[in-house]
């Protein structure tokens, strides 16, 4: 049984907060690091729905996507975070382990940042996949332009091989 508080001491109040869409994720990995980013700059958010897309991750269409929500108060500063441009190049520090510095890939046609490494045909993979059940082995890896809708697969010594789509 739970006990009854005792009505001389003083009880703390649930505090509700104003909250407000900031943005909307199709995919949980992209909802969780723009959370990550927000928090680690000390600002309090929320993944709406979160929890349905990992239980299902086909129901994040039919419901609108995760929503990212942050305080009223903190919405230009969340903005601002969220707009900050990619870096070109990240350096590491280790002073153990001699690491090279992240240079970030980025398109040769358009040299757009927004871009997303796959497997060639993944579309007709997902297609199989929802018509029959079955999965299906993707093409090579290659990388898709968002800007310029361009595909390249890049080789191992860095060269990159424009295909036009």
């Amino acid at each position: 049984m739970q006990e009854l508080p005792d009505p001389g001491q003083e009880q703390e109040e649930a505090e509700f907060r104003d909250l407000v869409t900031l943005r909307r994720y199709r995919d949980l990995s992209e909802a969780i690091i723009a959370r990550g980013v927000i928090e680690s700059a000390g600002i309090f958010c929320f993944l709406k729905d979160e929890n349905l897309a990992r239980l299902d991750w086909q129901m994040s269409n039919m419901i609108g996507g995760i929503r990212l929500q942050v305080g009223s108060a903190d919405v230009e500063a969340a903005e601002a975070i969220l707009a900050q441009p990619i870096p070109d190049s990240i350096d590491f520090d280790l002073e153990f382990e001699a690491q090279p510095d992240f240079q970030q890939p980025h398109c040769p046609r358009c040299n757009s940042t927004d871009i997303s490494y796959e497997r060639s045909s993944r579309k007709g993979a997902l297609a199989f996949l929802y018509l029959f059940s079955l999965p299906v082995l993707r093409g090579g890896p290659s990388w898709t332009c968002n800007h310029c809708d361009l595909h390249w697969v890049d080789d191992d010594d860095s060269d990159s091989t424009p295909n036009e789509s």
